[in-house]
């Protein structure tokens, strides 16, 4: 790693030991944008089962992703080991068939990545009250699996944005009480 000892660094997602990341297209997003394919299909493994905390929406509508995302870290006690993230299409104002997609989306990560359903949080962003492609998914997911590692924290940046001028990724270094601690992120947003 590098930077200094203490404060932001260059890195993202996958700075901290134990993390890797994918982006690949899995043909949700149209073709011609200045990727093409596009990438919309973001994977990010812990390689332990990982604390996780979430903030979410309060709005009384909330998308299938917010709910399953919600039902399993309640049920894991606050854990992770992976979170897919798909850009394209919200799943959100797409009912049960939505729910069961956000479902479907968490299972089949977790049976490949190795671990329970209950230990992959769901997210997506894009179109509102358009039905996400189950198939377009499973037909993806496994590159992303094929193309994790802890150099693709960029890749799962680019393949979360939507309206977004750029990606967004950071990282940071805090020393404290003798240990080292860093935190790498992405986020998604047009502001």
């Amino acid at each position: 790693m590098e930077g200094p000892r203490d404060g932001i660094m260059s890195g993202g997602v996958t700075t901290p030991r134990g993390f890797q990341a994918a982006g690949v297209s899995a043909g949700i997003k149209r073709r011609g944008s200045l990727v093409d394919p596009p990438l919309d299909l973001a994977l990010v493994v812990s390689d332990t089962p990982a604390t996780a905390a979430a903030v979410f929406t309060i709005n009384r509508a909330q998308a299938a992703p917010v709910l399953v995302s919600r039902e399993h870290l309640e049920r894991s006690g606050g854990t992770a080991r992976a979170i897919i993230v798909n850009s394209g299409c919200a799943n959100a104002r797409t009912g049960d068939e939505g729910l069961q997609v956000a479902r479907d989306m968490a299972r089949e990560t977790a049976r490949l990545v190795g671990c329970t359903a209950q230990e992959v949080l769901v997210a997506s962003t894009g179109v509102i009250g358009v039905s996400l492609s189950m198939e377009k998914i499973r037909s993806g997911l496994p590159h992303a699996v094929a193309a994790l590692g802890t150099d693709q924290g960029a890749a799962a940046a680019r393949a979360i944005m939507t309206t977004d001028p750029f990606p967004k990724e950071a990282a940071a270094r805090m020393i404290g009480a003798g240990r080292t601690v860093v935190i790498g992120g992405m986020a998604k947003g047009s502001g």
